[in-house]
């Protein structure tokens, strides 16, 4: 009799737990998400993404906002293995004069102090970002994204470091926490292409002239590194509508009146 009463015991602390256990598994949060297509070699792109990470901090949504990076190629014709002063670069494809392209760069330089960002045009080296955004494809799928994307901004605009070179990749790489000799595996092949052509692609399916280009739920867009307030408004308005979390089901689950399902 003892036995049995042991055994009742343990067998309904066992289907509590269970219980307990399927809830919080069916727990389930909406987020916002927030789609970026932008390069590394754009400084507007820069400014861009601290605007919202800005904009999220102040609506203190940091868990309720999922960050997905976009590639978009501003120059996919620039051969491969090749850095060039970004200054130059920029006055012969656009035919402006250096002056000009030195003023543009000292207004943006200015810009960027406001968002702790330290642009240094004199030193950085504009270079083909195919193989940097497949690695950020690959970041991206073990959830690192967000600070290699940060990390290859940061050596390209204040380091001034040549990123068509694969050890500096690499460095970067080790710097953020992730595997190198897996960042060799995917560079040494063509991993993680296909996901940047799609990106591209769909860009051009939503008519992206530029970036930095937000989609915001798959609705709302925001094209360029507007406003800080446009920023916020729009992460405002889309917290509004993210629903509460419940439960999606009541299987796996003992009811007040001892039914269990």
């Amino acid at each position: 009799m003892k036995i049995g009463i042991v055994l009742f015991i343990m067998l309904s602390s066992s289907i509590s737990l269970l219980a307990q256990s399927n809830s919080k598994k069916e727990m389930k949060e909406e987020k916002i998400k927030i789609e970026i297509w932008s390069d590394v070699v754009c400084p507007f792109c820069f400014i861009g993404k601290k605007k919202m990470e800005q904009a999220i901090t102040k609506l203190k949504a940091e868990d309720k906002v999922e960050i997905i990076w976009r590639s978009f190629q501003l120059d996919p014709d620039l051969p491969k293995n090749t850095a060039l002063p970004s200054i130059q670069y920029l006055s012969e494809r656009k035919g402006y004069p250096i002056d000009q392209i030195k003023g543009m760069c000292t207004q943006l330089s200015t810009q960027g102090k406001s968002y702790a960002i330290d642009f240094d045009f004199d030193k950085a080296l504009t270079f083909n970002t195919l193989d940097v955004h497949r690695l950020i494809q690959w970041a991206q799928s073990l959830g690192l994204s967000n600070e290699l994307k940060e990390a290859f901004m940061i050596a390209y605009f204040s380091e001034g470091l040549d990123l068509s070179k694969e050890t500096n990749l690499y460095a970067i790489v080790e710097k953020v926490g992730l595997n190198v000799e897996q960042a060799k595996t995917v560079l040494q092949s063509d991993a993680f292409s296909k996901e940047v052509a799609e990106d591209i692609n769909r860009s051009k399916k939503l008519g992206v002239r530029g970036v930095p280009f937000f989609l915001i739920n798959e609705k709302e867009v925001i094209s360029g590194a507007q406003n800080d307030q446009v920023f916020e408004n729009m992460i405002a308005a889309a917290l509004k509508n993210l629903k509460p979390a419940t439960l999606t089901t009541e299987e796996g689950v003992c009811l007040p009146n001892k039914e269990c399902k």
